[in-house]
């Protein structure tokens, strides 16, 4: 295959999977369901920081989401490893946002 199609195909992958970052992000961040999140990093949250706790860790996907998508969108236009550069700046912030709310609401 030709270098272009391996890169319409990283394309699709990346945009897909922000896509479903972003669907979870927004389900835990505006609708509150913590429920999409594994168990054991929210059973000591009390109620009071719920709205909190999901905020944050919404956000952090969203990020994550937002980093995949224009590292998606990127990978046609540039093909180069520079498209994987927002991807690796998403899932830094975003997993820091999720262990900061993990570490100040989860105790």
């Amino acid at each position: 295959m030709s270098d272009f199609i391996w890169f319409v195909v990283i394309s699709v992958l990346f945009e897909l999977l922000g896509l479903v970052f972003i669907g979870l992000g927004w389900q835990i961040w505006k609708k509150q369901r913590m429920d999409l999140i594994i168990s054991y990093h929210c059973d000591k949250v009390s109620k009071e920081n719920k709205q909190a706790y999901c905020t944050l860790a919404g956000s952090g996907l969203l990020v994550m989401g937002i980093g995949f998508l224009l590292s998606g969108v990127i990978a046609v236009f540039a093909r180069s490893f520079l498209t994987f550069v927002p991807m690796a700046i998403g899932l830094v912030l975003g997993i820091a946002l999720l262990i900061s709310a993990i570490v100040k609401y989860n105790h």
